[in-house]
């Protein structure tokens, strides 16, 4: 073959060997003579039949008898089988090693010096570890560091450190290979598998590895610019930006740490900034959230700050934003020189300014807020013995239904909590079983009968809100409930049931105003009153437990047997199958829909609702719902669309901000307590017909022939104005008195004025307008008028009208024109026609 022929006269061609010529460059005879290529074909023939067996044994076995240099005709054997890069363990050439492996170690033979390194080149030429470290163990390649040293760093430059990992992994090469050079690029790649199995290959290089990691935590060092300088010195590609930052490299050391039994308080600057993050949250629940006592913030902040003295000056730093005389205060009980002190503080006093707080400890503190425990304090009892718990389990075994629920210490620093209390709650009693003491050996038999007679009996119906998560918690924190199931039979979550029920057809009451997927969320829309939450985030190790504290872990708890009762009665009414449904949600099966709104249904559940008007509604649609934006805005609603990007949560920001409802094609669950779920419809995958008669009736519209076409269907404006023939004919008469602009100032102004057209393919549903061309954008040309607004009109369009006798309606702000002959605007108004009684 002429190489010529193949390459232009600039271009150079580099030509890579075969791996039998490299092996020849290494010294190696890849020759067979006649006997042994005879036995190899037969071997291959016999492979194709019998695979690893017997047969293949005994084939070995003569071969053995006549062979001089067994390592290297396994080796060339190897090389001359079909499966180059996939030596899987079923493979031909996998056999080979493993069959000479057992033959060396059965007659304590060694290969030769001057095969090792063939043998580590055949090795790292394919893709299975298995057969790496095979090939190290058969061929002792360990006896070559020296020589393979080179070549792995090579491997590490080349930006191979998985590969290079593998072979540090199978040649022991930890002590010479410095763990952050071969691991940080794997951090970069994002590859934890690959880091989880190197570290686990060494022990010892796991903690040189996370002080390694930690050092990057220091918030004075930038771990961009670190990153940076190393990913271009070391050429590393495929690179994972958004994991360079504290928060996910904090998420990974503290992953390894629990993997690996590390304590966490070691890695200080990860333990700092735990710290620094969980003190930062408490000023916002207490200062912008208002969630916090002053009982219970002086506790957390004493307990997040007696193990990190380092974060307090930066607490008082951060609190001195929102209350100086609070920020002096813990500035004075920490002890911080006065000049350690921002600017803002220095050479300050507490301000002798007492204020009047509410009274946090008081049982009836804001009775008419929140809601409010049923049971009085006698049915409260506290388990703190072993007594006391034997007797609770016995009580229990005997209950068709009861409640749980799980409260610990925030855990925001380095140490992670204990569980500190676990909930019981009947019909009629609350008990809460005090961890703190019966969480020991000594009563390890009593939570086994516990989970035998208790969690694991498909009898009882255990409620909960978040109950994989309560128990995940209990199943590693409890001693003897670690083989503890979290999801199945007997487990009820009432988050998971609230949102199947729901999905059902369920109608909640219409005015309760409240959003979330909380629990205390819940608890307003079933009885209209939230659960108070200033206990919620309280350190649980204290002991005795204040009133308030006893109050929250009880209610929370007992209010779940009330929302099972509530969601019951409200299903009987509403004829809902609730007890098949709650079967659904504990064995985790596909949601059938036992029930469809019917328009009597609706109607009852907006009977209390004022008929409202097209301008009193204003509407938010997703990105996916766009096409439906024509038919609102053709009936006066004030309609707006989402980007593709836009977070839920976004979403709910700008409904509230703009007063807006929201329509989504999936249910979805509003995050923010200012915002009702009431006001979320989810109008499912039906004709444009029956998606617009859903939200008319859902929120109550009542359409007016006097708002149709009032909006701009293109750019939602409301100056939209009806022309008669003598305005048409007027506009042509000013437009040809030369009031008019140059071609390329009108395509420019044209080009500036265009609206999202981007969804106008989607306007129509799967079953109306199937024989009505796509209404495209009028073209634009030289002849435009720009009205006294400023809208720029299409004068072919409007010289068409008046030729053919024809009104129209002109969007002042667009220019846009509407007459009745338009296909979309024909369309439009044939769906609205079949849901509205008027012509």
């Amino acid at each position: 073959m002429d190489l010529n022929k193949l390459v232009h006269q600039n271009q150079t061609i580099k030509i890579i060997p075969s791996l039998e010529d490299s092996l020849r460059g290494l010294g190696l005879n890849s020759d067979l003579d006649e006997e042994t290529e005879i036995w190899f074909n037969q071997l291959k023939i016999k492979w194709k039949t019998w695979k690893k067996s017997p047969t293949i044994e005994r084939h070995f076995d003569s071969f053995f008898q006549f062979c001089q240099d067994p390592f290297r005709v396994a080796l060339v054997c190897i090389v001359k089988c079909d499966e180059p890069k996939d030596r899987k363990p079923k493979s031909l050439s996998y056999c080979i090693l493993e069959i000479i492996f057992k033959w060396s170690q059965t007659n304590g033979r060694l290969p030769e010096e001057t095969l090792k390194l063939p043998a580590y080149n055949i090795a790292t030429q394919q893709r299975n570890q298995h057969f790496l470290y095979l090939a190290v163990k058969t061929y002792q390649l360990y006896t070559i560091k020296e020589t393979v040293l080179p070549l792995v760093k090579d491997m590490i430059r080349n930006d191979n450190c998985k590969q290079a990992s593998q072979i540090v992994i199978a040649m022991e090469l930890f002590d010479e290979i410095p763990v952050e050079d071969l691991l940080f690029p794997l951090v970069l790649q994002d590859t934890p598998n690959l880091i989880d199995e190197y570290l686990s290959e060494s022990p010892n290089q796991i903690q040189p590895f996370l002080l390694f990691l930690d050092r990057l935590l220091d918030k004075n060092f930038s771990i961009r610019d670190y990153a940076q300088k190393f990913i271009e010195e070391n050429k590393i590609y495929n690179v994972k930006y958004d994991k360079i930052h504290y928060k996910p490299l904090g998420k990974l050391v503290a992953r390894l740490c629990n993997k690996f039994n590390v304590p966490i308080e070691s890695c200080k600057n990860l333990s700092k900034n735990r710290t620094t993050g969980g003190l930062r949250y408490l000023i916002h629940q207490r200062y912008v959230e208002h969630n916090l006592s002053p009982s219970v913030w002086d506790d957390l902040v004493k307990d997040s700050l007696k193990q990190s003295t380092d974060c307090a000056k930066e607490f008082v730093d951060m609190l001195a934003m929102y209350d100086i005389n609070e920020s002096l205060k813990w500035s004075s009980y920490f002890e911080i020189s006065n000049d350690c002190l921002p600017h803002a503080l220095q050479n300050l006093t507490i301000k002798d300014n007492p204020i009047e707080e509410e009274n946090w400890d008081s049982t009836d503190n804001a009775a008419q807020n929140y809601y409010r425990l049923p049971i009085s304090e006698e049915n409260i009892l506290i388990i703190d013995t072993a007594e006391k718990f034997d007797e609770l389990i016995s009580k229990l075994s005997n209950c068709p239904i009861i409640s749980f629920d799980c409260e610990w210490k925030p855990s925001f620093g380095a140490a992670k909590s204990r569980m500190a209390l676990i909930q019981i709650g009947t019909f009629d009693q609350v008990y809460l079983i005090d961890t703190l003491i019966l969480n020991n050996k000594q009563y390890m038999g009593s939570w086994c009968r516990f989970n035998k007679y208790v969690l694991d009996n498909a009898e009882i119906i255990k409620l909960g809100f978040g109950v994989e998560q309560d128990l995940n918690e209990m199943k590693s924190l409890i001693i003897g409930l670690n083989n503890i199931k979290v999801k199945g039979e007997g487990l009820l979550d009432l988050g998971l049931l609230w949102k199947n029920l729901v999905k059902c057809g369920l109608s909640l009451p219409s005015n309760s105003d409240n959003g979330g997927n909380s629990l205390s969320s819940l608890v307003q829309t079933c009885f209209g009153l939230p659960l108070e939450k200033s206990e919620q985030c309280s350190n649980w190790e204290l002991r005795p437990l204040r009133n308030t504290q006893i109050h929250y872990a009880a209610l929370d708890a007992f209010v779940l047997l009330e929302i099972y009762k509530y969601l019951q009665n409200l299903c009987v009414e509403q004829h809902i199958n609730f007890e098949e449904i709650c079967n659904d949600v504990m064995l985790d099966r596909k949601l059938k829909c036992l029930k469809k709104n019917k328009v009597v249904d609706c109607l009852q559940t907006t009977k209390n609702i004022k008929v409202r008007t097209p301008m009193d509604v204003k509407i938010l649609l997703e990105h996916d719902n766009a096409h439906l934006r024509y038919y609102l805005r053709y009936c006066g609603i004030d309609t707006t669309i989402t980007t593709s990007h836009m977070l839920w949560h976004d979403t709910i920001k700008l409904a509230t901000s703009e007063n807006r409802l929201i329509l989504t094609s999936k249910l979805k669950f509003s995050p923010s307590s200012r915002f009702s779920q009431n006001f979320i419809l989810d109008i499912g995958k039906g004709s444009i017909k029956d998606q617009l008669l859903k939200i008319l009736k859902h929120f109550n519209v009542g359409l007016q022939k006097n708002y149709i076409l009032t909006r701009c269907i293109e750019c939602n404006s409301t100056d939209v104005k009806y022309y008669s023939i003598n305005d048409l004919k007027d506009i042509c008469r000013k437009y040809n008195g030369g009031s008019h602009k140059s071609s390329d100032q009108i395509r420019r102004s044209a080009s500036d004025n265009e609206d999202d057209n981007d969804y106008s393919e989607n306007f129509l549903s799967d079953s109306e307008g199937e024989d009505i061309h796509l209404y495209k954008p009028f073209p634009i040309q030289d002849k435009w008028y720009t009205s006294s607004s400023g809208a720029k009109i299409n004068m072919n369009q409007i010289e068409k009208l008046c030729a053919s006798n024809k009104t129209s309606h002109i969007c002042e702000n667009c220019g846009k024109l509407y007459c009745d002959e338009e296909p979309l605007l024909k369309s439009i108004h044939e769906v609205i026609m079949s849901i509205t009684n008027f012509n």
